[in-house]
């Protein structure tokens, strides 16, 4: 779509500091709405829980990862588990995305370490204190990539160094 209606930002400053939305009126109300532009990434990055190997994945309904996929340039799919074609159907609470918005799939169980995946591990509530902690200064921050970003080889390693299971304990 060129456009997409929302709701919230008559009479609010938005208008006067971003030029690129504009006002449209409803052909059959009558009504003015104020209209924005197209998000369109070049590289979108999404989690889902079981993917394929043409690129169909599954991810929770409860995130746009279906409509970002459908948005953006490239899309690639970090996956908690590969699997065969006839068994990417998506559960209660999923959506499925077709192979032809994903261009690779990523196999990392443990992906979305420190958040969760629901219905495998929660979220490393531990870890994402020390990581707000962490952010507050450019120091500590560094810190914090060093050794959970650059010094891990691979995710592996990370995963190891959080203390993370396979199994999401």
């Amino acid at each position: 779509m060129p456009f997409i209606p929302v709701f919230g930002f008559l009479g609010s400053d938005y208008m006067r500091i971003r030029p690129d939305l504009k006002m449209v009126k409803d052909p059959y109300t009558g009504t003015e709405y104020v209209v924005v532009p197209p998000i369109m990434p070049d590289i979108a990055i999404i989690h889902a829980t079981k993917g394929d190997r043409f690129g169909g994945v599954t991810t929770l309904s409860a995130r746009n990862d279906r409509l970002l996929a459908m948005a953006s340039r490239k899309t690639i799919a970090v996956v908690e588990e590969l699997v065969e074609p006839d068994q990417v159907l998506p559960g209660l609470h999923e959506v499925y995305v077709a192979p032809v918005h994903i261009a690779a799939v990523v196999l990392a169980p443990g992906g979305a370490h420190p958040t969760g995946c629901p219905g495998r591990y929660g979220i490393d509530e531990a870890h994402m204190k020390a990581y707000v902690a962490a952010s507050k200064d450019e120091t500590s921050f560094a810190r914090y990539l060093e050794d959970y970003i650059l010094t891990p080889k691979d995710h592996n390693q990370y995963l190891e160094k959080v203390g993370f299971k396979p199994d999401g304990r």
